[in-house]
């Protein structure tokens, strides 16, 4: 056991105190988180002897603890909007810290979208299918976060773009393929040129909606591990989907690339479950090529010894701006 889990474990007792749960031959089992945060966050499976099951997640950051609780808080207000919503959940809170991120939250079964997608590659379960209720799931946490009509108004991205770019130009920034990047932020600002002022619906985002934080099970779809407060944009939160784990959702060999290398048939069956066209929205596009650009500017900061997962994603980002550009040519 290492210090984390130890710490983690250590806040039980004042948990089962307060929440009138036995305190004594509790049961852990440590679960997965980012190998990145291992050094101060911990997720404990909790088990109690009359079969109930808990998920303790304890993040020991010093620097900002205030706005990992709103991340707790978000997760909150979508655990409250859910309710009414056939087979879409999130994890209720049952007993936080009032000034630490430490949460006990309901146990919810299943296994990540992650995996379900994986084994449909393996012949269990149609790919089409669980990519519908996917997109359906999106859809219905979309609707009861909603926070009306929105313009967009690209400068603030286009700010950090521009910034971005002028430091790798400097050479303030090390990254892979610096001048196929710098081809990344020109197509950037172009595509903000074209979405600006377009009108859309926000809805309060996740904000790390990758599908690892998507749980699925016969009984319905739950969403975890909740990042953005305050974002409104949903078209960020799709993007995530697709690009968060590059390359891994790209479009594979005998499968035909859509907009974004993402298979044509895994955009029609997401599309068709969320109840509306994506590709060829101006702030999808934006929002899509945004996240490569946060997923290319990142690995100027790998440790050299990601040296090759590095050089695979880097590959990866040159691909999907190719793609990217080529449809902008028409």
């Amino acid at each position: 056991m290492n210090l984390v889990q130890a710490r983690t474990q250590a806040l039980w007792p004042r948990i089962a105190s307060e929440t009138g749960l036995p305190e004594t031959r509790a049961v852990f089992r440590r679960m997965q988180v980012n190998r990145r945060l291992e050094h101060r966050r911990c997720v404990l499976e909790v088990g109690i002897e009359d079969g109930r099951k808990f998920v303790l997640r304890a993040d020991f950051e010093d620097t900002n603890p205030l706005r990992l609780n709103r991340f707790v808080d978000r997760q909150q207000r979508a655990a409250a909007s859910l309710k009414p919503v056939p087979g879409v959940s999130s994890p209720a809170v049952l007993w936080r810290d009032p000034d630490r991120p430490f949460v006990l939250m309901e146990f919810v079964p299943g296994d990540t979208a992650f995996r379900e997608l994986a084994l449909t590659d393996c012949g269990l379960g149609a790919r089409s299918q669980v990519l519908q209720r996917i997109g359906n799931a999106v859809a219905e946490f979309h609707k009861v976060s909603g926070v009306g009509d929105r313009q967009f108004w690209p400068k603030p991205f286009l700010t950090k773009v521009s910034n971005r770019a002028q430091a790798v130009r400097e050479g303030r920034l090390p990254i892979p393929k610096p001048n196929r990047f710098l081809g990344l932020c020109a197509h950037l600002h172009r595509t903000g040129r074209r979405a600006r002022g377009h009108a859309f619906r926000g809805a309060l985002e996740h904000g790390d909606l990758h599908l690892r934080n998507i749980l699925m099970s016969d009984a319905g779809i739950c969403f975890i591990d909740f990042s953005n407060h305050d974002g409104v944009f949903p078209q960020r939160d799709i993007a995530d989907i697709w690009l968060s784990n590059c390359p891994d959702h790209l479009a594979s060999d005998g499968r035909t690339p859509g907009f974004g290398l993402v298979a044509q048939a895994d955009w029609e069956a997401f599309e068709e479950g969320y109840g509306e066209e994506l590709v060829n929205d101006p702030i999808f596009q934006f929002f899509f090529a945004w996240r490569l650009f946060r997923l290319w500017s990142s690995l100027g900061r790998k440790p050299p010894e990601q040296h090759l997962k590095t050089a695979r994603v880097a590959a990866s980002a040159v691909r999907v701006l190719d793609a990217l550009l080529a449809d902008e040519a028409g």
